[in-house]
C-alpha cells in the first residue's frame, strides 16, 4: 500500500484514524508501522498534524503496538501456533525458532536491535513472550530503541512531505520518478531478502 491513500484517509479522520491503523499493525495490517510514521512526518509537512501531538502519540503507539505482539508471543505459552488461526497467519515456527537462537546467543538486547531492523520485529517480539521475558525489561529495551526510531521516521516523512508538496501533487511527484522509485523498492526487498537469508545461516 503506498502513502498517498492513507496520507488521504488520515487527513480526513486524523489522530484516531492514526491510532487504530497502529493498533491495527499488531495483528498483521498490511499498512506497516515504518508506512504511517512516515505518513505522520508528512501531514506534519502538509500542515494536518503537529509535533506536539504527533510524536508522543506516534512513540505511545509503536510501544503499544508492541506490547501487543508480545502478548501474542505469551499466548503462545498456552495455545499451539498450529491450532491458533491469527498466530499462524503471522509467522511461522521456522522463524520463531531463528528468534529463539538470537535470544540465547545475545540476550534480551535483541529486542532493541530488532526494533530498529524491519523485517526482523514480529519475530522477535512474539518470542520475547513465548520466552516469558519480563514484560517492564520488554518495554525498557523497546522504548529506549523507539526514542531513536519514531523521531527519525518522522523526521524523514517530514521531510518528504517538505519535498513532494500536497497530497493532490503526491501523484505528479511520484509519476516524475516513477523508475527510480521502482528500482528503490526493488534494491530494499533486495537487501531484506539478503539481511534475513544472512541471519539464518548463521544458525
Amino acid at each position: 500500500m503506498t502513502p498517498d491513500p492513507v496520507a488521504q484517509f488520515l487527513g480526513t479522520w486524523g489522530y484516531p484514524a492514526y491510532v487504530l491503523l497502529f493498533l491495527a499493525t499488531g495483528f498483521g495490517s498490511p499498512i506497516t508501522e515504518d508506512l504511517l510514521l512516515l505518513t505522520g512526518g508528512y501531514l506534519v509537512a502538509a500542515g494536518i498534524f503537529g509535533w506536539p501531538v504527533a510524536l508522543p502519540l506516534s512513540y505511545g503507539c509503536v510501544l503499544g503496538t508492541d506490547v501487543i505482539i508480545y502478548s501474542l508471543g505469551a499466548r503462545l505459552r498456552t495455545h499451539s501456533l498450529a491450532r491458533d488461526g491469527l498466530l499462524r497467519r503471522l509467522v511461522r515456527p521456522a522463524h520463531l525458532r531463528i528468534a529463539t537462537r538470537w535470544f540465547g546467543r545475545f540476550g534480551d538486547p535483541v529486542v532493541f536491535v530488532a526494533r530498529l531492523l524491519p523485517g526482523t520485529r514480529l519475530i522477535v517480539f512474539l518470542t520475547a513472550g513465548v520466552r516469558a521475558m519480563p514484560l517492564a525489561r520488554f518495554v525498557l529495551m523497546d522504548a529506549l530503541a523507539s526514542l531513536i526510531y519514531v523521531p527519525v521516521m518522522l523526521l524523514i516523512g517530514f521531510k518528504l512531505g517538505e519535498q513532494v508538496g500536497r497530497v493532490d501533487r503526491a501523484l505528479d511527484w511520484v509519476g516524475d520518478r516513477v523508475l527510480w522509485l521502482i528500482a528503490l523498492v526493488a534494491a530494499v526487498a533486495l537487501l531484506r531478502h539478503l539481511w534475513r537469508r544472512y541471519l539464518e545461516r548463521l544458525w
